[in-house]
């Protein structure tokens, strides 16, 4: 009897077995060092067919797949060696915590890269990035999440960010976008998003003026000169060079990356509060508002932060549409598998069979899968149906 194991679309991993994906452990000078989490059996062999025994067929065909890029854009400006409420790391640690944790679940299905703004400088503290942190690079093989390990890929990421640790600066995202767009847009055929981590306003616009609604100090009531910035007294009147809100640039560019078929997702970290509607004017230029009155990713501590780019990289790199490569001997001998418990077949809550040569998963099944907690997806063909 003929059996087939199908990868599943975008590279879901063909183990039987996956471990939740940990915190980071590279630091680089300045970072932070934070060790793996522990493993029921790190010495698990992807490749050891023992490990899929218990399901029917072993013979695997790889599915249609086209990863997509993802690229991170992370603020390094002097408020993020703020602490975050969750474990007293800095909001700039935590960023690189939560792209750790997603990349351990997602990164083998997608190609990814970093730049962090504002850029590296000893004479501006506005100075935008010009220039990817770490090159475009196809993830690690899954067998290292199954481990509860970051593999090479990942390692070489999360360094390049620790040895960038934010210690004062402005927020040129506007600028920096704008100097980034030929590193990112129309590079390729594959879907890109960009994952734009920031916890406050644009600024480093020396040429905006603005009333006390825009103005950064009056927003977060900040002094000045022994003088309360409020309604009363506008402190960027006369201008405070690069201290009005770079709304409208900002929102530009994002569009611009929008139209370049490039969709931005903007994650808003503690900080953020106060330019809620600005950046849901961002979410909305790129292309990922959520439903309701915050249409970005907020994010108020570790675990909210985690939990938005888990979600974030299930919606890119995991679809409910799996075209396959090959077509099974028999639908009727096809059976679907999450971390190796069946999925009944069902057209309302389960999957079915289109007989164009994809698995289309419906329902509940699909909301499962798409959330992120289905490490390990497999088709098999070989066995009588299981109908819900």
């Amino acid at each position: 009897m003929l059996g087939i194991a199908l990868c599943a679309s975008a590279g879901l991993s063909c183990s039987s077995r996956e471990h939740p994906p940990a915190f980071l452990s590279a630091g680089g000078s300045g970072g932070p060092a934070i060790g793996d989490a522990g493993t029921e059996d790190a010495s698990l062999d992807l490749g050891d067919a023992s490990a899929d025994a218990a399901l029917c067929g072993n013979l695997r065909i790889p599915a249609i797949s086209d990863p997509p890029s993802l690229y991170f854009v992370v603020d390094r400006s002097g408020s993020m060696t703020d602490p975050l409420p969750g474990n007293g790391r800095s909001k700039y640690e935590n960023a690189q915590i939560a792209i750790s944790v997603m990349l351990r679940a997602v990164g083998h299905r997608v190609r990814y890269a970093a730049a962090v703004y504002p850029a590296l400088s000893a004479d501006d503290s506005c100075a935008p990035s010009t220039d990817l942190l770490f090159p475009l690079s196809a993830g690690d093989s899954p067998k290292y999440a199954a481990q509860g390990k970051n593999g090479p890929v990942l390692e070489g990421l999360l360094t390049k960010l620790g040895i960038t640790q934010p210690n004062r600066g402005g927020t040129p995202t506007a600028a920096s976008l704008r100097e980034l767009e030929p590193k990112i847009v129309g590079l390729g055929d594959a879907k890109t998003y960009v994952v734009l981590l920031t916890d406050g306003a644009p600024n480093c616009n020396s040429a905006l003026r603005c009333g006390v609604d825009s103005c950064i100090p009056n927003i977060e009531h900040q002094a000045a000169d022994g003088v309360t910035c409020n309604d009363s007294f506008n402190c960027c009147t006369p201008q405070i060079g690069g201290q009005c809100v770079d709304a409208d640039a900002t929102e530009a560019a994002v569009a611009e990356y929008a139209k370049g078929g490039v969709d931005t997702f903007v994650v808003g970290m503690p900080g953020s509060e106060a330019y809620r509607s600005m950046l849901n004017r961002l979410a909305i230029a790129g292309n990922t508002a959520r439903p309701g009155n915050t249409g970005y990713y907020a994010a108020s501590d570790t675990d909210e932060l985690s939990v938005a780019l888990r979600a974030i990289g299930a919606k890119v790199a995991i679809s409910c549409d799996l075209p396959l490569s090959e077509t099974p001997e028999s639908p009727e001998l096809v059976n679907v598998y999450f971390d190796d418990q069946v999925v009944p077949k069902s057209d309302d809550n389960g999957w079915r069979y289109d007989g164009e040569n994809k698995i289309q998963f419906v329902g509940a099944t699909c909301d499962q899968l798409s959330g992120g907690d289905v490490l390990n997806v497999q088709v098999l063909s070989g066995c009588p149906t299981v109908v819900r």
